[in-house]
């Protein structure tokens, strides 16, 4: 998929929005040693892990932003048709706003990310590798695409409670140009 059009990055609104990747080459190194440690996740019933310990990977948010950090793993097909609601984290209590958040892949070859109406009819897609990508993920219906021809798909998140609409203008006056 090419991502560029008129220099300008990919959008699906008001599903995605398609971002430059602002993590510097070391801190996705160092997330992915946390990620990659033995039990660092919980398995849940979409057949998407969360991180055990969010806690320990706040250090990561340096935006100054009211945001959580997120670290989720995919490694098998089937993930559930969903759309997140905002959680506790079992372990912990460390609460995780999920209506919007901005991913960025940790991994290559990770899958992708289908949106579907509120018919479950498929919308849009995005496979937003070497990228970051805003995700309305609490407004509409999505999974991950994931086949067994795939590896692994580890992705950082930046959790907001805000809506789409101002998490894009957020990621535009505060984070666009920033270094993770």
């Amino acid at each position: 998929m090419n991502l560029k059009k008129n220099n300008m990055l990919q959008s699906y609104d008001p599903y995605y929005r398609v971002v430059p990747n602002i993590l510097s080459e070391s801190t996705k190194k160092e997330l992915l040693e946390i990620a990659l440690e033995p039990n660092a996740f919980v398995d849940i019933s979409y057949k998407i892990s969360f991180f055990k310990l969010p806690s320990t990977i706040q250090k990561f948010n340096n935006t100054g932003l009211n945001c959580v950090c997120q670290l989720l793993k995919v490694n098998e097909s089937g993930s559930k048709i969903h759309k997140d609601k905002n959680r506790h984290n079992e372990y912990e209590g460390t609460y995780i706003p999920r209506q919007t958040v901005i991913s960025f892949p940790l991994t290559q070859n990770c899958g992708e990310t289908w949106f579907y109406d509120e018919s479950l009819n498929k919308v849009a897609s995005i496979n937003y590798e070497g990228y970051g990508a805003i995700l309305n993920t609490g407004g509409h219906y999505h999974n991950v695409y994931f086949t067994e021809d795939n590896d692994t798909r580890i992705v950082f998140q930046l959790c907001f409670e805000e809506t789409y609409e101002d998490v894009c203008q957020i990621f535009e006056d505060k984070l666009k140009g920033k270094t993770l």
